[in-house]
């Protein structure tokens, strides 16, 4: 359109051209007709637009000389689209090659110019020093503002990709439709498909979309999972022609020198298309794009920014899977804590019960009030049970706090009588405020601390002294036991340890031949 426009601006103007009227207008007319001649290469070929870019650059520089020579005087202003053909040069320049082509093209342009002033001045030709300085200055300006505008970024910005449906950590495949919609959506791509290997698996899931129809399926090992195991650069390729273009790290548009065939697209029946790594933390993977309309090698910076998007998504989805399983493996430690410190030592403690309760029997003594005491006991247990099962349904609601002091004391008391042993409490005067969630840890330590002195140290007497320092939560359980075994003298209760150091507190432990003493020191905050 420029190149029609210059040869009848040079056609009204009767004073155009000064110089070599016949050579002008053919010059001119020759350079329409080859513009109009690229026009049609580039919609037909991206392969040809990319391989004629350099040679096609070179000739617009050589016109855009050639017409400052032919137009140029010193007693005439002809108003020559000087100005729009620069801009026009310095444009494409950073389309096609970002800063540097603005640069180097700046530059020759700057240089081209100022050799055609020299040889036009030394041959005594007419030229005004003036408007040849004023042009050579906003040739200078354009290439700076072009600069600066080519170094601002990514030339191409695609709309975020939407947030996949479902609960993170429990959305993997609807990430890979996601992916999947939204590059074809992005790219208006009539089909695509999605690869990703499990990097603890030899396998490949692969998710097709051809218009309104998906399917996924599942790769073993073989050349598809070797070749998505090597990353490759957002890809532009023709396999049929064996033609590839690919983008660099700085956003520059090469061709590969030798040729590749591309499993996936393979796989897909694909000649011609879009191809480009996933670099996801949890293993590779590589989407495809085919049926884009007008393909060129300007989809491949957006091809780019959405692998990025891509790979944010899959890592975002990894981190909370992790983070799911983290959260479900301390809920089955907590919860086999409880157990085993509620109902297992509970149960252990029943036999207890019931082997003396056969001994009383054969002495021929009345059962029933130990029989009674037994039911009771059961039916707190089976309390506790209804507590800790909706404690697990519910949760705890609010920063609700507990009386630390009156809970132990009911507690040691239904102990003592559990394990028929004595227990004491010393604790400072009035309630002892804490979180739900703590006092739960500190009964349930308080329950393993008893079972453990009665069944391995066989003690009489257990003691439990609470006191409140500063933030700081200080819990002492002495027994008067025979202290741990000989070869587990240097054992820690492990249920015990865990919740202590759950809490961010810490045990310490002094046993001897008189007995067992736990020193135990929590921060006053919501347990785990």
């Amino acid at each position: 359109m420029l190149a029609v426009i210059f040869v009848v601006a040079v056609w009204l103007d009767p004073a155009q051209p000064t110089r070599s009227v016949a050579a002008t207008y053919t010059l001119l007319i020759a350079y329409a007709a080859w513009c109009g001649f690229a026009t049609v290469i580039a919609f037909r070929s991206w392969w040809y637009d990319f391989r004629l870019a350099r040679l096609m650059h070179v000739i617009d520089i050589a016109i855009f000389t050639a017409a400052t020579y032919m137009t140029e005087s010193a007693f005439k202003e002809f108003s020559s689209p000087f100005i729009v053909f620069a801009s026009f040069i310095l444009i494409g320049a950073s389309l096609r090659w970002g800063w540097r082509g603005v640069l180097w093209t700046a530059l020759g342009l700057v240089l081209l110019n100022f050799a055609l002033g020299l040889l036009m001045h030394s041959l005594h030709l007419s030229i005004d020093p003036y408007r040849f300085s004023r042009r050579q200055g906003y040739t200078i300006g354009l290439a700076i503002m072009m600069l600066w505008l080519s170094t601002g970024g990514d030339r191409a910005s695609a709309p975020r990709m939407p947030e996949p449906p479902g609960l993170p950590g429990q959305r993997h495949e609807a990430i890979m439709t996601t992916i999947l919609d939204h590059a074809r959506t992005v790219l208006g791509a009539t089909g695509g498909a999605i690869a990703l290997a499990d990097g603890e698996e030899p396998w490949v899931e692969i998710m097709i979309a051809s218009g309104d129809a998906a399917r996924a399926l599942r790769s073993g090992p073989g050349p598809l999972l070797t070749e998505i195991e090597v990353p490759c650069r957002p890809t532009l390729f023709d396999g049929q022609r064996h033609r590839q273009l690919w983008l660099d790290t700085d956003g520059m548009v090469n061709h590969a020198g030798k040729r590749h065939v591309w499993h996936l697209a393979t796989l897909c029946e694909v000649n011609e298309g879009l191809v480009a790594s996933i670099g996801a933390a949890r293993g590779p993977g590589q989407l495809l794009l085919w049926g884009v309309p007008g393909i060129s090698p300007d989809d491949l910076p957006l091809l780019a920014q959405m692998t990025r998007d891509a790979e944010q998504a899959l890592d975002r989805e990894d981190v909370a899977m992790l983070a799911r399983a983290h959260e479900v493996s301390n809920l089955r430690n907590a919860l086999a804590r409880d157990l085993h410190d509620s109902v297992a030592q509970f149960l252990a403690g029943t036999l207890f019960r019931l082997e003396a309760l056969r001994r009383w029997i054969r002495e021929g003594n009345d059962p029933d009030t130990e029989i009674v005491a037994i039911k009771d006991a059961l039916r707190r247990e089976q309390a506790q049970m209804r507590r800790m099962i909706e404690r697990l349904r519910l949760g705890e609601k609010g920063d609700r706090r507990t009386d630390l002091t009156e809970e132990l004391g009911t507690l040691l008391e239904e102990l003592g009588h559990h394990w028929a042993i004595e227990t004491r409490l010393d604790a400072p005067p009035g309630p002892l405020l804490v979180p739900v969630d703590l006092a739960h840890e500190i009964r349930q330590i308080t329950r393993e601390a008893v079972a453990n002195a009665v069944r391995h140290g066989r003690c009489r007497l257990i003691g439990v002294n609470l006191i409140q320092d500063d933030g700081t939560l200080k819990m002492i359980v002495s027994d008067d036991g025979s202290g741990f075994p000989a070869d587990k003298a240097h054992a820690t209760p492990r249920s015990i340890s865990e919740r202590v150091e759950a809490l961010g507190g810490m045990l310490a432990i002094d046993n001897s031949a008189r007995g067992v003493t736990l020193r135990i020191a929590l921060p006053e905050r919501t347990g785990a």
